[in-house]
């Protein structure tokens, strides 16, 4: 379900953060005042450290480099006691695509009780998640339109 106007917070997936890493669009969105809390599940923060060596690699890229950026991104990391109660829905929800991403919608889940939230992804398999998202072109066409106000 794709949103049309900017939520209170984001809750990253792993294809956002390390899009951002790289020097992808997603590090305009990082670099935007008018952007959003932007927030992500410990999980994801395990994942990206799992891809990183891999990319570095096959691109070419200085590790230590990737890894002092990933570090200098304002997100806000939630460890599973911050969203473990929502860990049954989340799995139910993701369990016809990628279950492996229950984390971030138990986070959004979490996180949408007090607040709004869409899923930053790029990712198809939310689409089942029955929660808003929002792609990077679409983050960065909101943000552009925000900025113009």
């Amino acid at each position: 379900m794709p949103t049309s106007e900017l939520p209170a917070a984001l809750v990253a997936d792993a294809n956002a953060v390390v899009s951002a890493i790289i020097g992808g669009r997603a590090s305009l969105v990082f670099g935007d005042m008018h952007a959003p809390p932007i927030h992500a599940a410990d999980a994801v923060r395990q994942e990206v450290l799992e891809w990183l060596p891999k990319l570095a690699a096959k691109r070419g890229l200085d590790l230590a480099l990737l890894l002092a950026l990933f570090q200098l991104l304002p997100i806000t990391w939630a460890g599973e006691t911050e969203y473990r109660r929502q860990e049954p829905e989340a799995r139910r929800r993701m369990r016809q695509r990628d279950e492996d991403d229950w984390p971030t919608l138990a986070l959004a889940l979490a996180l949408s009780e007090s607040r709004t939230v869409s899923i930053w992804t790029n990712d198809k398999d939310f689409s089942v998640a029955r929660i808003e998202t929002i792609t990077t072109g679409e983050l960065l066409h909101q943000l552009r339109q925000r900025s113009t106000r």
